[in-house]
């Protein structure tokens, strides 16, 4: 496993899907970008239901043109369908 430091998050809107974008930098100078995408998981336990998402309280909601151009080509780059 890579051991990487966070240092940007970014909740992205894209054709009516919200995704986690994560700019993440190993020791040595190393980039890499994370795509998401967030969801909202129901469950039940002992009779209740119960709903986990993700945390994305400390992320920055932007659209897609804000981010910059690299992380754009990866973000379309790991979306394509």
């Amino acid at each position: 496993m890579i051991k990487t430091s966070s240092e940007a998050k970014y909740v992205v809107n894209r054709k009516g899907e919200k995704f986690l974008v994560e700019i993440r930098r190993t020791p040595d100078g190393k980039t890499f970008v994370v795509v998401e995408k967030l969801r909202k998981h129901v469950y039940e336990k002992e009779g209740e239901e119960l709903v986990w998402e993700q945390n994305v309280e400390d992320a920055e909601e932007v659209e897609y043109e804000k981010l910059p151009q690299e992380v754009r080509a990866a973000f379309s780059s790991a979306t394509k369908r």
